[in-house]
């Protein structure tokens, strides 16, 4: 078996990096459809929440109450964030996560523990 030339050993590389090229973008593409399809679920499930608890008919109800609620969301964001929806639904009232409780002794009194 004769050995190859250069130039053939050159067209082969050409070739194996064409074929590198094409599977590299089909997992791109890959990606990118996986990340397209995780936001379009995301986008179903946020505008089916609104509707929910808005009772929104439509994009222009939705978009005014949105706006409207704007201002007042973003000051209470980190407030809001920490309802427990399981538990607020159960009593039908507002009701937080329980924050790490921190105790703190006041300055000069002891304690009867000893390390």
């Amino acid at each position: 078996m004769p050995r190859k030339s250069d130039e053939e050993r050159l067209q082969e590389l050409e070739k194996q990096i064409e074929q590198m090229k094409a599977r590299k973008q089909q997992v791109a593409s890959r990606i990118q459809q996986k990340e397209r399809k995780e936001r379009t679920r995301r986008l179903i499930q946020v505008g089916a929440i609104f509707e929910k608890y808005f009772d929104i008919v439509g994009e222009d109800q939705a978009e005014k109450v949105a706006y409207g609620m704007k201002e007042a969301v973003q000051k209470h964001k980190d407030k809001l964030l920490n309802i427990d929806v399981e538990a607020s639904k159960k009593a039908n009232k507002l009701i937080y996560e329980v924050q790490e409780e921190r105790l703190i002794m006041p300055e000069g009194e002891k304690t009867s523990y000893q390390p």
